[in-house]
């Protein structure tokens, strides 16, 4: 099994972690900007961290964005198709898209699909799994930190249906 992705972890969830560790409260204030603003991909990002805070975490925890296998681009440039590997050599696909009103991603929830639609390709190897919070997180964030490496920008709609049936994942 992976360590912990703490990109799954929410703001409560990154106080309950600063607590078992012994951490003042700010720190959990400083793990959520640099995981969810800034979108770290490294502990080692994390600079007003100490080296031995940063070491720890580094033990039980990861921050590790998808794989990138493939990118697809349109001719018209506007438009992206992002194959990923996840941590277990599972593929999943998202979707970029540039628009005059704000810049869209499309993700995936899963990896396959159950429905059986008979217009939809998800379906053809049938459910395998749920992805987890971070694994549909890091799919806007990998590809926000692409578009943006600045971090001036950001991708402004989110669209839940690439691969999979989001209600069937709808509790990550």
């Amino acid at each position: 099994m992976h360590n912990k992705n703490l990109r799954a972890f929410s703001k409560e969830d990154l106080f309950d972690l600063a607590s078992k560790l012994g951490l003042q409260d700010y720190r959990a204030k400083q793990l959520y900007a640099w995981i969810h603003k800034k979108q770290a991909g490294s502990f080692d990002e994390m600079t007003d961290l100490s080296k031995d805070l940063r070491e720890k975490l580094k033990t039980d925890y990861t921050l590790k964005p998808l794989k990138l296998l493939t990118k697809q681009i349109s001719n018209d440039r506007a438009t992206e198709k992002y194959l990923f590997s996840l941590f277990d050599e599972e593929t999943i696909e998202c979707v970029f898209m540039h628009h005059d009103f704000g810049d869209s991603i499309c993700i995936s929830s899963q990896v396959g699909c159950r429905m059986g639609c008979s217009f939809c390709a998800s379906t053809i190897t049938g459910l395998r799994r749920n992805l987890t919070p971070d694994e549909m997180l890091s799919q806007i964030y990998d590809v926000e930190k692409e578009h943006y490496p600045s971090g001036e920008g950001h991708i402004s709609n989110v669209i839940v249906m690439g691969m999979g049936e989001p209600f069937d994942n709808y509790e990550n």
